[in-house]
């Protein structure tokens, strides 16, 4: 856990100070997002062992919160770098049984492109973009889970390759400032963990999430 809480901790500061420095050149800009995340069954390869085929995670339904900030080259292209947090609960595993919470998140660190539809005079823009890098994905059970007579407990974190596509509509408050309504598919590579102070492994397949959100963006 103290991994997840280093990355992110990073990620955000790295974002402020992008912010900071936006105010010495015209380009630069920051924003954020937030909304509902859905990520979907996710294929377990290991758990403490090997498992049947077809043995699964279910997450619940979560939530994405997104931080950026980039520099806009001309009316239609910007380069950004990302960060944030993306966290479900676990639902279920097949054939394990949950006491408490257990959860799945990712913290990405993603370097993206983004193109905006050239709009006129109108206030509302289309945009869409992708992105590669990497995530800090974390596996927590917060009391206890038993799965095929093995008792696993605490948190771990690895990092993998990720990616993401996303997509827009933003309107301008003013010349500065606007608000949208974006959608975002996240993917990553699988992912193992240790786990029992390094008594077994587990590892799942690759995440793939979808999300819908709230942004906003500042230009400087």
């Amino acid at each position: 856990m103290k991994n997840y809480q280093s990355i992110l901790a990073v990620g955000v500061c790295a974002c402020v100070l992008g912010t900071g420095a936006a105010h010495a050149a015209n380009g630069f800009y920051a924003g954020g997002d937030v909304g509902g995340l859905l990520t979907l069954d996710t294929r377990v390869k290991e758990f403490v062992g090997s498992v049947d085929p077809g043995t699964k995670v279910q997450l619940d339904p979560g939530f994405r919160l997104g931080l950026h900030g980039g520099y806009k080259f001309c009316d239609f292209f910007s380069l950004e770098g990302e960060t944030g947090v993306m966290f479900n609960t676990i639902h279920s595993i097949t054939g394990a049984s949950i006491d408490g919470e257990a959860a799945l998140s990712n913290v990405p660190f993603l370097v993206n492109a983004r193109f905006t539809v050239p709009h006129g005079k109108c206030p509302i823009t289309p945009y869409f973009g992708g992105g590669a890098g990497g995530a800090a994905t974390v596996l927590s059970f917060q009391h206890h889970i038993d799965f095929n007579g093995e008792d696993v407990h605490g948190s771990d974190s690895d990092v993998v390759f990720a990616y993401q596509a996303f997509g827009g509509l933003s309107y301008a408050i003013n010349d500065r400032m606007n608000v949208g309504v974006e959608y975002h598919y996240f993917a990553t590579t699988g992912a193992s963990w240790d786990v029992n102070n390094g008594g077994g492994k587990i590892a799942l397949a690759g995440t793939q999430s979808h999300a819908i959100t709230a942004a906003f963006n500042i230009s400087f």
